[in-house]
């Protein structure tokens, strides 16, 4: 019965603090876009991406730091005590949550794989420099994009073949190489695991960086973000700038207003501007954090009674 009201108040005190925090995430994450903008694509879209899962990450941390210690070390082992109404509700959202998400990325995996294989029909592989399989797909695919999660593969339509210049997609493939490199479809993932109402505008704000961390990633030099740039132009003339695959990344994968976004920042191209301008952002920080830890350190028997004070009234 110990193990068992262990685990129901640990879950109830997770469920509350995910939901919280979820709440505040949704609710206040873009009073921070103007601290974001000052920093690197490739900065912001960690940071949104960080910020995204913060409330699972946030709430396993301190139910793991905090509310287990407390009980394990504070509660008495021979109490008759049972589980109380609110804990074991509580408990059950959580694993109906949980299992709501598995369900959900299971039938948006499945969906991606149904379109990629409609995608590859008649594909053939394509000899390429690159660290994943390249394969030359139909005209109705999208120009390009990589799909798969354990075993990324890069599709290029016979459009963006017959459009793009050699160098435009070799620069157009290092785009799409970042995006594998950087595990985003993964990310994606997570994303439909952790569905919450609210959530779709931060997530759409993280896909807009993750592109545009792509194309820094992509260029290396003022010609390869005009040879990037003209591809981006030329594709979106004459393809969809849509991807139908959920768990697929595309190079135009992008709203029409953020595809021009990205291509004005290729013309504006400045890479130390593009790698340097976010550090000091970053370190910022420190300091709070360090001073967040030692007030933790030093007053950590204080904040287990305090949980457990809070775990006895769960328990109830």
């Amino acid at each position: 019965m110990f193990i068992a009201r262990c685990i129901g108040v640990s879950l109830a005190e997770f469920v509350i603090l995910y939901l919280s925090l979820s709440l505040l995430v949704a609710r206040f994450w873009r009073h921070g876009l103007g601290w974001l903008d000052s920093g690197s694509a490739r900065a912001s879209e960690t940071l949104l991406f960080a910020v995204r899962t913060l409330p699972l990450l946030g709430s396993a941390l301190f139910t793991l730091a905090f509310t287990v210690p407390s009980f394990l070390i504070l509660e008495p082992r021979t109490t008759d005590e049972e589980v109380g109404i609110a804990p074991a509700l509580l408990a059950a959202c959580f694993l109906g949550f949980l299992v709501w998400g598995i369900l959900r990325a299971v039938a948006t995996q499945r969906r991606t794989s149904r379109t990629v294989s409609e995608w590859l029909s008649g594909a053939t592989a394509v000899p390429a420099d690159a660290t994943v399989p390249v394969f030359r797909t139909c005209q109705h695919a999208p120009a390009l994009t990589v799909a798969g999660l354990g075993s990324p593969r890069v599709l290029v339509s016979e459009t963006a073949y017959s459009v793009l210049t050699q160098h435009e997609l070799s620069i157009a493939l290092r785009h799409e190489l970042a995006h594998v490199r950087w595990h985003d479809n993964w990310k994606k993932l997570v994303f439909r695991v952790l569905e919450f109402p609210g959530m779709s505008a931060l997530e759409s704000a993280w896909s807009e960086k993750a592109e545009m961390a792509a194309d820094d990633a992509a260029v290396s030099n003022f010609d390869d973000a005009l040879d990037l740039a003209s591809a981006l132009i030329k594709l979106s003339r004459l393809a969809p700038v849509q991807c139908d695959a959920e768990l697929a990344t595309g190079l135009l994968h992008s709203s029409p207003a953020s595809l021009s976004v990205r291509v004005r920042r290729l013309f504006q191209w400045n890479q130390p501007d593009r790698t340097i301008r976010h550090r000091s952002n970053w370190m910022l920080l420190l300091p709070a954090v360090a001073m967040i830890l030692t007030t933790v350190a030093l007053n950590y028997s204080f904040v287990l009674i305090q949980m457990h004070a809070v775990t006895e009234w769960l328990v109830q």
